[in-house]
């Protein structure tokens, strides 16, 4: 069930394979999505890519990270760990009790400390993919609430889901029609 007011999803790091078949979900959906990505190229062509797909979808690329998670009410970080701070030191004054969905390289409760230290004042849920089962995707979170609002947001996307629980966190796992 598409959300009755439409949200605006914010993608940082697009054009990564997760970042990309979110979007092209979502774009079926009652979401307005805002594409960033470093290399603006990039979240252009899926930008037109999605607009020439699917008529009547509200969809721009933005080539700045922190305008597209000010103007978002969820903000998808499909980026690599490795610049998770980076790209929270341009955002993290503006998504202050926002949804933050990131991806971790690992499903350790430590790597969503990690993100959810860079975060205070946001509700973070952790999205990782698996390694054996790439079709795969756990979500992990303290925070219910972040974590049904992401599920509804990827079961947009056809994904199918089942639960799974974490110690000490509330966790979602998802299994995709492939990505």
């Amino acid at each position: 069930m598409s959300p009755i007011t439409k949200q605006t999803i914010a993608i940082i790091g697009s054009s990564s394979p997760i970042g990309t078949f979110i979007a092209k979900g979502l774009c079926r959906s009652n979401y307005r999505l805002l594409l960033f990505e470093e290399n603006c190229d990039d979240a252009r062509l899926l930008s037109d890519e999605i607009t020439e797909s699917f008529n009547g979808t509200d969809v721009e690329f933005l080539d700045c990270s922190h305008q597209a998670s000010w103007e978002a009410d969820v903000i998808i970080i499909a980026s690599q760990d490795s610049v998770l701070k980076e790209i929270s030191e341009k955002i993290k004054d503006v998504v202050t009790q926002k949804t933050i969905a990131v991806t971790l390289d690992s499903e350790s409760k430590t790597a969503l400390k990690v993100a959810e230290s860079y975060f205070p004042y946001s509700k973070v849920v952790g999205m990782i993919s698996s390694k054996n089962e790439p079709d795969n995707i756990i979500l992990l979170s303290e925070h219910t609430s972040a974590l049904n609002i992401i599920q509804e947001m990827l079961f947009q996307t056809d994904i199918k889901t089942t639960i799974k629980v974490q110690t000490n966190y509330s966790g979602v796992h998802i299994q995709t029609p492939g990505v």
